[in-house]
């Protein structure tokens, strides 16, 4: 590949900017924003912090870091060989859009049936691509432009495949509530904006185009995650008390409750949820454990108006 390229020439023109546009300045702002609004809302709250939120914070965090690092990076007027600016930019995309895949994975419970593509195995063949095909041409004097195109031809056929495989696994249960449906097109356009990065970048590191692109995932996580707050809050009324606080269930747990509430069966609540019987009995068990309740019907008596 890498003397098909050399003799063909075919080495794409990248466009650099070292100062940050003014619309990746805006994004950054409202990240910042919502970082600092998360760490309010942690910091004053009465509960324990869950897992889901340290989880959203460390996404938005990342996101900025991205957002900043790209914007600024490279930039030539800065001490030190260029590569490692190329190092640190391309590592925080690469670890940013890995997590978001486990993010997703963990709001979805998605466990993958394909060895590529569990979390730990993606993070390897990339960082490992990235060595081989980019950092390790670049030591060896190749034009940087050249090895940047050899090591993103690896990204943009997994991230291809990648879609296509999360499409196939998301969208298998279609006759679903409305919420849970709307979650899953804001996850599936959320994987659609990443995995077009590495493609957005092979043409061009044009800040005003790839940034906000890719910085639509976060934005549509974060919808997820307002829709999730909002079914919680119009369904509240079916509980005698706010039991999601008192008893400190996490979000799965909460949207499981409410639904045992309404009487729906395991096998209706998995289906909603796109999750397996076993893992909403395991769920379930973790309700009434923490609500001193013995069984369903014990939880139900106790708790529905």
């Amino acid at each position: 590949m890498l003397l098909f390229i050399q003799k063909y020439k075919y080495t794409p023109q990248y466009e650099y900017v070292s100062s940050m546009h003014w619309i990746v300045l805006f994004i950054c702002i409202l990240i910042s924003s919502t970082i600092i609004f998360q760490v309010i809302h942690i910091c004053s709250s009465n509960q324990k912090t869950s897992k889901e939120q340290l989880r959203y914070l460390y996404l938005a965090i990342l996101f900025l870091l991205y957002n900043v690092l790209n914007g600024l990076l490279p930039n030539t007027s800065l001490p030190g060989p260029i590569i490692l600016q190329y190092v640190i930019t391309y590592g925080i995309s690469i670890f940013m859009c890995i997590y978001l895949i486990w993010y997703l994975y963990q709001e979805f419970n998605i466990i993958t049936p394909y060895y590529i593509f569990k979390v730990k195995n993606l993070t390897i063949l990339l960082l490992t691509s990235f060595l081989l095909l980019f950092i390790t041409p670049s030591l060896l004097s190749y034009p940087l432009n050249l090895s940047r195109s050899l090591f993103l031809i690896l990204p943009i056929i997994l991230s291809s495949i990648f879609f296509i495989h999360f499409l196939n696994i998301i969208t298998k249960e279609v006759k679903r509530q409305y919420y849970f449906k709307i979650q899953t097109y804001l996850g599936l356009c959320s994987i659609l904006s990443i995995v077009l990065l590495p493609l957005l970048t092979f043409f061009g590191d044009f800040q005003p185009i790839t940034q906000p692109i890719v910085s639509v995932a976060f934005f549509l996580v974060t919808t997820m995650e307002i829709n999730s707050y909002i079914y919680r809050l119009k369904n509240s009324h079916t509980l005698k008390l706010t039991i999601g606080h008192q008893y400190n269930f996490t979000n799965r747990e909460n949207e499981i409750a409410l639904q045992i509430i309404k009487n729906n069966s395991y096998k209706k609540i998995a289906k909603n949820m796109f999750i397996t019987y076993g893992t909403v009995r395991k769920h379930a068990s973790n309700i009434y454990m923490k609500s001193s309740c013995i069984n369903r019907k014990d939880f139900i008596k106790k708790f529905k108006k």
